[in-house]
């Protein structure tokens, strides 16, 4: 799923904001409480179609002014990316890519209705109005965080690995991931694990 939304600010002003994850609930109505436990982790909690969410992420990535890429590693199971593209001194190009597993038959019904792009939408919408209105960032972090070669999909894997075979063969089967009779449970994890690294490739 990808969204983008241009709005009417510097790309330092812009990243900075996006930086600032516990300030999340100034502008994302779902997102209920973020806590920064360091430099690479960030708990958050939110509300998804009325039921309660909780993970916690770990920053993969983060280059000043160009882009910040998550994985969760417990919890609501999520990855993404969000790019920043300067488009004039004053204008910048702020891109989305939100990878969401739906948890349950409502989340699950929700997200072929485009339910997750349209949140995404909003919350875009929500980012620009009020990076507009104040002009300013709230603060900012200008550290870089590398990413580290094969992480993500070694957390995919460790996601993945908690569920019992029937549920990741189900997982498979939605994503159109070809599932032989012979299959392991472990080459069916490893199957999963690239099609995440693929989708946040885009």
């Amino acid at each position: 799923m990808l969204s983008e939304i241009d709005v009417d600010v510097p790309v330092r002003t812009a990243y900075d904001q996006w930086t600032q994850f516990e300030d999340f609930p100034l502008f994302m109505r779902h997102v209920k409480e973020v806590e920064q436990l360091d430099d690479r982790h960030v708990r958050f909690k939110a509300s998804i179609l009325g039921v309660k969410r909780e993970w916690e992420a770990e920053i993969t990535e983060q280059t000043p002014d160009q882009r910040v890429a998550w994985t969760a590693v417990d919890g609501t199971a999520n990855a993404g990316a969000v790019t920043f593209h300067p488009l004039a001194d004053e204008r910048t190009r702020v891109v989305l890519q939100l990878d969401l597993e739906p948890e349950g038959f409502v989340e699950q019904v929700a997200d072929k209705g485009g339910l997750a792009d349209d949140r995404a939408e909003i919350d875009l919408r929500s980012f620009k109005d009020f990076i507009e209105r104040r002009g300013r960032s709230t603060g900012g972090f200008r550290g870089t965080i590398h990413r580290e070669a094969d992480h993500d999909h070694q957390a995919a894997r460790q996601r993945y690995e908690s569920l019992g075979k029937a549920e990741v063969i189900g997982i498979a089967h939605e994503r159109g991931i070809d599932v032989s009779g012979d299959a392991t449970k472990d080459d069916l994890i490893d199957a999963l694990a690239t099609d995440d690294r693929r989708r946040a490739e885009g």
